[in-house]
């Protein structure tokens, strides 16, 4: 992999008209016109405006900027990330509960008692990530009223853990963006799921009917595809670009690893990882090994990642996932 990065974040939406009108209404007739597409200005000013008027995404964005901090701190000390997570009682007892149990694969005999003992045994950076993770997780967890987004919700946080477990086995240097990128990275899909479900169900049938990738389908209909209202809307709330630009989803996987910049290694990862949790495991075990073997050969080259491999991927996540479900307050029955 070569080291060079590509500067820009891929947010390819820099101007967007936020004025008044454009009502739900206006969505629900264009699906039922002959016209299906939906103007994508008018819907993200809608989804923005359903944002502003919910009150947990209120709290979570005055919260995120705690996220930030924590996550743009590369230089400052120990304690001056300590004290920011500190603010944030529920996310300390949290993750103080987490540190001491296998989640991280490591362990203290006498038991983790402060986030400055947790950066020491386990690395700051290890903590700063926990932090934001379980931040983002435990928002996104909250707001799932329905079956779909808690689903979706249980999902990501599989995702993130086994973007990071790659991340881990290649060394990857400054490896920070992939285990919440990956957490966020069908933040788009669950979006129009929460504040548009119509839009969503839509777009659902479009699938079924045609074989067409999630981006593809939703940007037939919306005229933004999930991932670009995804990294939009992450943009709003300024995460790192590095974050952002691991979202976005990869255009070639034909490529060797060799070939790739750092940051589209990252990008691939997260794709990868996020095809793996969205096998329906509902199915027969013959589809599950069928999907398994297919998504490990379309990345072959550019991760090399055996059938074999994914599968203890997806068995490890899982693992974590139940064995920490009283901590992380989830159930595994949704994945």
């Amino acid at each position: 992999m070569t080291d060079c990065a590509t500067p820009h974040a891929g947010i390819e939406l820099d101007v967007i008209n936020l004025s008044k009108d454009n009502k739900q209404s206006l969505f629900k007739s264009n699906l039922n016109s002959n016209n299906s597409k939906i103007n994508y200005q008018a819907f993200i000013k809608y989804i923005l405006k359903k944002m502003l008027d919910n009150t947990s995404f209120l709290s979570f964005s005055t919260q995120i900027k705690n996220v930030n901090q924590i996550l743009k701190m590369k230089y400052s000390s120990a304690n001056d990330i300590a004290n920011v997570i500190l603010k944030d009682v529920a996310l300390t007892t949290k993750l103080l509960k987490l540190v001491n149990s296998s989640f991280y694969g490591q362990f203290s005999n006498k038991g983790i008692t402060s986030i400055s003992e947790a950066m020491i045994i386990l690395g700051t950076q290890e903590i700063k990530l926990a932090a934001a993770s379980l931040k983002i997780y435990d928002f996104m967890q909250n707001i799932a009223t329905i079956k779909i987004l808690k689903v979706k919700t249980l999902r990501s946080l599989q995702r993130s853990i086994i973007a990071r477990q790659i991340a881990l086995d290649e060394e990857i240097k400054d490896a920070e963006a992939i285990q919440i990128s990956a957490m966020l990275y069908d933040f788009g899909e669950y979006l129009v799921a929460l504040f548009s479900p119509e839009v969503f169900i839509t777009i659902e049938l479009l699938l079924d009917e045609n074989r067409l990738t999630r981006d593809q389908a939703s940007k037939s209909i919306i005229g933004i595809s999930y991932g670009m209202l995804g990294r939009f809307m992450a943009s709003k709330w300024n995460l790192p670009e590095s974050i952002i630009h691991a979202m976005k989803p990869v255009e070639n996987i034909n490529c060797s690893k060799n070939d790739m910049t750092i940051e589209e290694f990252k990008r691939t990862i997260c794709a990868f990882s996020n095809e793996l949790c969205n096998i329906d495991f509902s199915m027969g075990d013959d589809h599950i090994r069928k999907k398994i073997m297919e998504i490990s050969t379309n990345y072959e080259s550019c991760l090399e990642i055996p059938a074999s491999k994914s599968v203890e991927l997806l068995k490890m996540s899982r693992h974590k996932i139940t064995q920490h479900s009283s901590i992380l307050k989830t159930s595994t029955k949704k994945i």
